[in-house]
C-alpha cells in the first residue's frame, strides 16, 4: 500500500465537509471509495468526525453505511472453485497407505 492520497478522493471529501447535510456527496464519496477500494480511508475520515458535535450524529450513520457496503462486498466476492485433486497425488497417497498396512500386517503376523 502506498502513502499517496487519491487525489480524486480528497476532492469529494472536502466537497463533503462544505456541505456536510447534502446526501449526494456522501454519496459519491462512498462509490468512489468502494470502486478505488478506498473503504478504511473513508471509514477513517468518519471516524475522526464521529464526536464532533454538529458532524458527529452523520459521521456514525455514515459509518455504518461503510460497514454494510464492505459486507455486501464481500460476500459478493466468489472463492475459486475447489481443483480436482491431481491423479498423482492420490496414487500416492493411496500405496504409501498400502505399503504401511502391508508393513503392519507383516509385522504382527511375524512376530
Amino acid at each position: 500500500m502506498t502513502d499517496e492520497k487519491d487525489p480524486l478522493l480528497e476532492v469529494l471529501w472536502q466537497k463533503t465537509l462544505e456541505a456536510w447535510d447534502d446526501e449526494k456527496r456522501h454519496a459519491a464519496c462512498l462509490e468512489h471509495a468502494l470502486r478505488e477500494k478506498e473503504l478504511p480511508d473513508l471509514a477513517g475520515r468518519y471516524k475522526a468526525l464521529k464526536d464532533d458535535p454538529q458532524k458527529g450524529e452523520l459521521a456514525k450513520k455514515r459509518i455504518d453505511a461503510i460497514l454494510t457496503a464492505a459486507t455486501q462486498m464481500m460476500l459478493t466476492m466468489k472463492t475459486p472453485r475447489p481443483t480436482k485433486t491431481p491423479s498423482w497425488l492420490f496414487w500416492s497417497a493411496f500405496l504409501t497407505c498400502l505399503v504401511m498396512a502391508l508393513y503392519v500386517a507383516y509385522a504382527f503376523l511375524h512376530r
